[in-house]
């Protein structure tokens, strides 16, 4: 690398994040919006990453810009060909902040591209980078092997073992921090295991990943203890244990020389209005020790405990979790006007669950886990759900099958973009690239970027940077004044 190339990396002003898997950018936004400054951008599906290309042109118009930019989607992008004038006209209006609006990844260098034929070393030239200068690596692996919904296939498939990848671009690069985010199945489903029991020390460690393959069939191995430094035979070890992915994933990054924390975090308790807990690992190069954040918003209702706690008391003083209602729907709802609290539900279309899941949630409640499929098919359905849908969509394990009952109809109307956003805590003006389905998957899988700046806020204090408020603020205020759609 030249000097005048070295020279450009130590004149950034904020700390540096590697995003990898960055889908539409709810990582980041929330990581910039605590402090942090996106300088490279990695995801594989094309139409992401023109969302995350078009949000950074946006912000860089002017309101005549804006106008023929805008004229250009309607007429000429096949996603929003079909937008009725109804739908367009709210579009215009909600993008239009986006002129005036706070920039994100405005100077990421983005490549679209399977992380696995992407090079450590093309990531540092095009930032100008040299190894260990980058601040932060983040970013979360697709998550359908560990996730409830998922086949549970865990480390062993071919996307379970994605994350050896962004193991891959931590040790390269040697960043002073990484965030690892995913879903909290990594915590709560069984995973073989092989460990190794060192004879001298009787450390028992995780055996490296890499050879699993090798050793299903043996009783020993010679490998080195970590502890003590023993190198020689050591006994293999089998079992099945619960959070065993999280062992064996989190045992990598610490070979890698990280000191690796983990915590399951929700959504709501940091003022999402929306359940949904992720699994996140912090690991620090350095030993630098991270206290994980503390919920600013709390659920509990102490009110109706006979002898509160002082621990009650406490999370009794917090501002209460954000309901449906509160984001969305304060002022009426965009075709529906005012919703009647008693019979308006969200309503999860057309997928079956068992028994004892809803597949509606009232208002006056944070909105569900809203899972990538599920955005797609969430829908607002102001005068309820007849108990006959319900029979229908919640029958499997009660030997019925939906087919064998008639459907019922359902005065609703699904979510939208902006809904959707809302309740993950995007900026109103986020831009979305792709047919609704694309749009609504790129919603459902990211992370809450309110969410993540929390994380981002944790990792900063142990830097000792300075946290941002500033730009959070400004989306929340943005968003309770725009309330109403």
């Amino acid at each position: 690398m030249s000097i005048a190339s070295r020279s450009k990396a130590s004149t950034r002003q904020k700390p540096t994040l590697v995003s990898l898997f960055t889908g539409a950018g709810g990582l980041d936004i929330g990581l910039e919006q605590a402090g942090f400054e996106t300088v490279f951008a990695n995801e594989i599906e094309p139409h992401a990453c023109e969302t995350l290309r078009a949000n950074r042109l946006l912000r860089s118009l002017d309101p005549v810009e804006f106008d023929k930019w805008f004229n250009a989607q309607i007429t000429e992008q096949r996603c929003y060909r079909r937008t009725s004038l109804v739908e367009s006209t709210r579009l215009r209006r909600r993008l239009l902040k986006a002129v005036s609006g706070e920039a994100y990844l405005s100077h990421a260098h983005i490549v679209d591209r399977d992380i696995r034929s992407l090079p450590t070393n093309e990531i540092l030239e095009a930032i100008n980078c040299n190894r260990g200068e980058i601040d932060l690596v983040a970013g979360g692996p697709p998550c359908q092997p560990f996730s409830r919904a998922g086949k549970r296939e865990l480390v062993e498939c071919d996307t379970g073992q994605l994350f050896r990848e962004f193991v891959r671009v931590v040790t390269a690069l040697r960043p002073r921090w990484f965030l690892f985010e995913n879903v909290k199945g990594l915590v709560l489903h069984k995973a073989d295991v092989a460990s190794q029991r060192c004879p001298s020390c009787q450390t028992v460690a995780v055996v490296e990943f890499d050879r699993r393959d090798s050793i299903k069939n043996v009783d020993e191995i010679t490998a080195n203890c970590g502890n003590c430094g023993y190198h020689g035979p050591q006994t293999v070890i089998w079992e099945k244990r619960r959070a065993g992915s999280l062992d064996i994933i989190q045992s990598e990054f610490e070979r890698a020389g990280y000191t690796c924390s983990s915590a399951i975090l929700n959504a709501a308790d940091f003022g999402a209005p929306q359940h949904r807990e992720r699994l996140f690992i912090v690991g620090s190069r350095d030993g630098e020790k991270l206290t994980w954040p503390t919920p600013t918003h709390s659920g509990s209702n102490v009110k109706q405990r006979a002898f509160p706690t002082l621990f009650d008391k406490l999370e009794e003083e917090k501002p209460r979790w954000r309901t449906v209602n509160d984001a969305l729907y304060a002022n009426g709802h965009w075709r529906y006007g005012q919703l009647d609290p008693e019979q308006a539900v969200l309503w999860v279309k057309n997928v079956v669950r068992p028994h004892d899941e809803p597949v509606t949630w009232t208002l006056d409640r944070p909105a569900p886990t809203i899972g990538a499929h599920q955005s797609a098919k969430l829908a607002i359905a102001p005068l309820g759900v007849p108990e006959e849908q319900l029979y229908r969509q919640q029958w499997h394990v009660l030997g019925r099958r939906q087919g064998d009952t008639p459907p019922v109809d359902v005065e609703h109307e699904y979510l939208t973009d902006e809904e959707l956003l809302k309740l993950q805590t995007f900026p109103d003006s986020w831009y979305l690239y792709g047919t609704r389905m694309q749009r609504a998957f790129q919603i459902g899988n990211a992370v809450p970027p309110l969410l993540a700046q929390a994380v981002g806020n944790a990792i900063l204090s142990a830097m000792g940077v300075a946290i941002n408020q500033s730009s959070q603020s400004k989306d929340l205020h943005e968003q309770r004044h725009t309330a109403s759609l």
